[in-house]
């Protein structure tokens, strides 16, 4: 069994955590800006963007975001190999277990509509992808040279 490169999953994890971080902000902030200010308003509260006003939580979140994905590359890389396969399995559980399963969760307390649902889900693959893509792609086993 090798050895994990902690410090090289902290870089990968953080740059990974700021592409999700970019990547969510224009997700929620501008593709999706207009449905979520309907959700708001449906829901009675302030059509206010709620991400301008606690972007030190969404930051936090995505940072831990990035590194668990860069932690679970780093963990499935001895049985699939490095690259960018492994990287897209590790992206894609990330994303499952962030966005989609929990909104299939709350579909039933209509909060949203499960097209607005999709809709997120489907765009909010693509900075985890990213992330995680950049975040692998900058880790290296301890002792190696690339």
């Amino acid at each position: 069994m090798e050895n994990i490169n902690f410090n090289r999953l902290l870089i990968g994890g953080v740059v990974a955590g700021i592409i999700c971080f970019v990547g969510d902000g224009f997700v929620h902030g501008m593709l999706l800006a207009d449905r979520w200010t309907g959700v708001m308003t449906a829901l009675g509260r302030q059509a206010g963007d709620m991400g301008r006003r606690h972007p030190g939580y969404f930051a936090t979140y995505d940072l831990f975001k990035g590194l668990v994905a860069v932690a679970i590359y780093v963990g499935i890389r001895p049985r699939f190999g490095p690259g960018i396969g492994t990287a897209l399995i590790a992206a894609v559980t990330v994303w499952l277990l962030v966005i989609p399963i929990p909104l299939l969760g709350l579909l039933p307390m209509e909060f949203f509509s499960a097209g607005f649902a999709a809709t997120w889900a489907a765009y909010g693959i693509i900075p985890i992808v990213v992330g995680t893509l950049a975040g692998a792609w900058l880790y290296r086993e301890p002792g190696s040279i690339r």
